[in-house]
C-alpha cells in the first residue's frame, strides 16, 4: 500500500514540476499556481463578492478544490498523503530525520500553540487578500516558492521562508504540514465525520503500538476504535504496519 502511495506521490510531483518547466520556457500558460487548489480558499471571499475570478485564480482552481473537498469528505485529509507535493517534500524530511534520530516529544500545551498557528495563518492570508484584492501571500507561498521555478513574485525572502517552514520538521513529525500549511487548517473543517476512516478492531489487536510508532500524525491509534481525528491524512502507515492482519483496516 505504501509503495502504491509513493507512485501517487511521484507522478502529482512530476506534474507540477513538468508544467513550471513548461511555463518558465514559454511554452504553457499553466504553472504550479494553476494547480492550486488553496488560490481558490484564499479568493473564495472576493469572488462570493464580485462574482469575477480575481488575480491569476480561476475556474480551474475552483474545480480543483471541490475535487479536494469531496476527497477529504470522503477519505479525510487523503489530499495531503497521496497528492500534495509540498507534503511529499515534507514527508521525506521527516523519513530523513527520523532515520538518524526519533522524534522527542513535546508538551502537550506547546503542541496545541503550534497546532493554532496554521488556523491564525488561514485567517489573515484570506482577510489580507480581501482587502488588498491581490494574492498577496503569493511570494511568501512555500509551495509557490518551492515549485514555481523562481516565479515573478519569487525573492531572496520567499527561499528564507520555505527554508524556515520545513525546518520545522526537523523538530516536529511532519512539522509544516501539522502547524503551519493553511490549506491544512482549511481541510480540518471537512475533517470530522468523514464517510470511510480506520478501524481497529480490539479484539484482534495485540496492542504492539506498532501503529503508534510510524503515524506521521502521531496519533495514538492503538488508542482509538476508529480514527476520528483531524490530523489522519490517510496515510495507511498504520494499517501497513500492522502486526496483527485484520486489526486495522478502512470502513464506513
Amino acid at each position: 500500500m505504501q509503495a502504491i502511495r509513493l507512485i501517487f506521490q511521484l507522478f502529482f510531483l512530476e506534474i507540477i514540476l513538468y508544467h513550471a518547466v513548461l511555463f518558465s520556457l514559454g511554452d504553457s500558460y499553466k504553472n504550479c499556481e494553476s494547480y492550486c487548489p488553496f488560490g481558490a480558499v484564499e479568493t473564495l471571499a472576493l469572488f462570493a463578492k464580485s462574482h469575477k475570478f480575481p488575480c491569476a485564480v480561476n475556474e480551474f482552481n475552483y474545480s480543483i478544490l471541490i475535487g479536494v473537498l469531496l476527497i477529504t469528505v470522503l477519505f479525510k485529509r487523503a489530499f495531503c498523503s497521496w497528492v500534495c507535493p509540498l507534503g511529499a517534500v515534507n514527508e521525506l524530511i521527516t523519513r530523513a530525520r527520523a532515520y538518524f534520530s526519533k522524534y522527542a516529544p513535546l508538551n502537550e500545551t506547546a503542541m496545541k500553540f503550534m497546532y493554532g498557528i496554521k488556523y491564525a495563518l488561514l485567517g489573515i492570508i484570506v482577510y489580507a487578500t480581501y482587502i488588498n484584492y491581490d494574492l498577496v501571500f503569493r511570494p511568501y507561498c512555500p509551495y509557490f516558492t518551492a515549485f514555481g521555478l523562481h516565479g515573478h513574485t519569487t525573492v531572496v525572502l520567499s527561499y528564507f521562508i520555505l527554508a524556515n517552514a520545513l525546518l520545522v520538521t526537523f523538530f516536529i513529525k511532519m512539522g509544516f504540514c501539522r502547524t503551519l500549511c493553511p490549506f491544512g487548517a482549511f481541510l480540518n473543517f471537512f475533517n470530522v465525520k468523514t464517510v470511510c476512516k480506520i478501524y481497529r478492531d480490539e479484539k484482534a489487536c495485540d496492542c504492539c503500538r506498532l501503529c503508534d510508532s510510524v503515524c506521521l500524525s502521531e496519533i495514538k491509534v492503538s488508542q482509538s476504535i476508529k480514527i476520528e481525528s483531524r490530523d489522519c491524512t490517510m496515510c495507511l502507515s498504520c494499517v501497513s504496519a500492522c502486526g496483527k492482519k485484520g486489526s486495522l483496516k478502512i470502513g464506513i
